[in-house]
């Protein structure tokens, strides 16, 4: 059941999938991920039942694999993902 996120974690050198996969471990799915570019560049996590959970980026291009990594996983196919403009 876990072998999915050993699989996601090999993708860890990418601080939004850490933090996902740390999430995960601790038995929290998200609901929704959204990036804030602007005016600060981060990351939320929502959870259904948990305070969002906030984490900054320091590279767009962060944000950008970490969406073509997830999208590779079907488990996480209920978390949205959503980029702010």
């Amino acid at each position: 059941m876990m072998e999915w996120i050993d699989a996601l974690e090999h993708d860890a050198w990418n601080d939004v999938i850490e933090e996902l996969v740390w999430h995960l471990r601790n038995g929290r799915m998200p609901i929704l991920i959204s990036h804030q570019p602007t005016p600060e560049r981060r990351v939320e996590f929502h959870f259904k039942d948990l305070p969002a959970v906030v984490l900054p980026l320091s590279q767009q291009s962060c944000w950008n694999e970490a969406v073509s990594i997830i999208e590779r996983f079907p488990q996480l196919n209920a978390t949205r993902l959503r980029s702010g403009a």
